[in-house]
């Protein structure tokens, strides 16, 4: 089969770029998160050619700073530019999520927000005497030895250090207050804590370690399916992190349709959606996709939260892929915003394009790249790019070649096909007829070997007789030790009487003779001491 550039698409889609609705996408979130900051602090930071954008997210931040009184929040995104080399903190480490941030956001105070240094002094001494009374509250409840106490108290201090935006230190205290729990209900309880605190601080291995203690808590997961929910959500988001991107679709896939904004405070409704569809459209394959998303009880009714990418998991099922592309570049903007997607999002848009090609050439014999450029809205040139790149790793059916000239792409036909499948058999053969031979070759050569008594000994082996006396001249053993070790063991007449039995042997091994000993008189020797 083969296209040529008469081939349309009749589908039509409206593809229009949705505005940003700042207000609505991070009233998502609970008020008083963490997350909430840090994804308004990453918008200012990669959104600044939208000044109104800009503007909103340090108004929201100022108006969150001073209502939790989060004092370092404030000093690091109000505060004076930090100088080079300076240590960095938790802002800087938790919305470092890209490579380079724009390199033109600018600093608050160019948008006329001022640095409050009274509104800091003021918080410094009201959390100075707060922090104060929770220390001696700590004290007191240890002197008495009440587990209860000791352990509300460092969770109250754990959310006492989250709010100030020091998450290194809730981290701490919250972690100190399992020493303390009683029950696996407050060990779950801990856990989840700790589980949010890291993934705000993007500690993805604690959250890992954290979430295999909580599932331990067997009777807690059976019985409070929300919690299970929570536990699945950050597994998703550590696979998420680790670009295990199939592991992390099936996990939000698998999560309760009953979850929905009870974890904002990491994620919202829309991101298990975004997230979920997004993942799978790039690593599952259609019939996966329609059976885990598309029909799924669980995940269906997600994706009416998110219109577009549900219209383009639909276009794509159906192999209606310029569509399927058009939508996904329609929310490529929002995507490149969101906190956990943004360093993902060029890697996972590569994979849905190279997906949508491959399934697009399986069904033709030749396509052109003119028409496959025009239906994925590529430069020519860069479809052929794709196209070679694909086919050197192999992923493209059919040991498809590219014409250059005619600007084809056609796989191997069948005579092609025939030949080289022969050729490899030919190959086969051959070898195997050659290690047939070798085998036999060494086969009949140690046969032969046998039959003649040649027989090679390690050097380990003939170093325990030579150290045994075995092969000494003193005339013990069989023939042939004795002609092998006639001078080495024995004196001087063993040495002599040894070569003496070395040359009987060989001559009577020729003459088919028998006997142990050689008859001396047979040579007439004479006693010296006659002479």
């Amino acid at each position: 089969m083969e296209i040529d550039k008469s081939t349309t698409t009749t589908t039509t889609t409206n593809t229009s770029t949705p505005l940003f609705d700042l207000e609505s996408y991070i009233s998502r979130y609970d008020k008083t998160s963490e997350t909430k900051l840090q994804r308004l602090l990453f918008i200012a930071k990669h959104s600044s050619a939208q000044e109104d954008i800009l503007k909103s997210c340090y108004e929201m931040m100022e108006d969150h700073c001073r209502e939790h009184g989060n004092v370092k929040r404030y000093k690091e995104i109000f505060g004076p530019d930090h100088k080079e080399g300076e240590t960095p903190t938790d802002a800087s480490i938790a919305t470092s999520t890209t490579d380079s941030p724009s390199s033109s956001s600018s600093h608050p105070s160019t948008l006329g927000f001022h640095y409050d240094t009274a509104f800091l002094a003021e918080k410094e001494s009201s959390s100075a005497h707060q922090l104060d009374n929770l220390e001696a509250q700590l004290k007191t409840a240890q002197v008495h030895l009440t587990k209860d106490s000791v352990r509300s108290i460092y969770l109250k201090m754990g959310e006492f250090y989250k709010a100030r935006g020091e998450l290194r230190e809730a981290l701490h205290k919250v972690k100190r207050s399992q020493d303390y729990c009683t029950n696996h209900r407050q060990n779950g309880q801990v856990c989840l804590m700790v589980i949010e605190l890291g993934i705000d601080l993007r500690f993805y291995n604690e959250v890992r370690i954290y979430i295999t203690k909580a599932e331990h808590t067997s009777d807690l997961l059976s019985n409070d399916s929300e919690f299970a929910s929570k536990l699945a959500a950050a597994s998703a988001l550590v696979s998420l992190s680790e670009s295990r991107y199939a592991d992390a679709a099936l996990k939000f896939a698998s999560l309760s349709s009953e979850l929905t904004n009870q974890f904002n405070s990491v994620l919202s409704a829309e991101d298990i959606a975004l997230y979920g569809g997004l993942l799978g459209l790039a690593s599952l394959d259609r019939q996966s996709l329609q059976s885990s998303l598309l029909d799924s009880t669980k995940f269906k009714g997600r994706l009416e939260l998110v219109p577009p990418l549900r219209d383009a998991l639909r276009h794509y099922v159906r192999a209606e892929y310029k569509p399927c592309l058009s939508l996904l570049s329609s929310l490529l903007p929002q995507l490149r915003l969101d906190i956990h997607l943004a360093s993902h999002i060029d890697t996972l848009m590569e994979m849905i394009r190279h997906r949508c090609i491959i399934q697009y050439f399986i069904p033709y014999n030749t396509a052109s790249i003119v028409t496959m450029a025009q239906t994925f809205g590529m430069e020519m040139e860069e479809m052929e790019a794709t196209l070679v790149k694909l086919i050197g790793e192999g992923r493209m059916p059919g040991r498809p070649r590219i014409d250059s000239l005619r600007k084809m792409v056609s796989t191997e036909s069948v005579r092609n096909t025939e030949r080289r499948k022969r050729r490899e058999m030919e190959g086969k053969v051959k070898k195997m007829g050659e290690t047939f031979v070798r085998e036999t070759e060494g086969m009949i050569l140690r046969m032969s070997c046998l039959d003649h008594g040649l027989v090679v000994q390690n050097d380990a082996k003939q170093r325990s007789f030579r150290s045994g006396g075995t092969w000494g001249g003193g005339g013990g053993g069989n023939r042939s030790q004795r002609s092998r070790g006639g001078g080495v063991g024995g004196g001087v007449g063993g040495g002599a009487q040894g070569m003496y039995e070395m040359d009987d042997s060989s001559d009577d091994d020729v003459a088919g003779g028998s006997g142990d000993m050689m008859d001396m008189e047979g040579y007439g020797c004479m006693n010296p001491e006659d002479v």
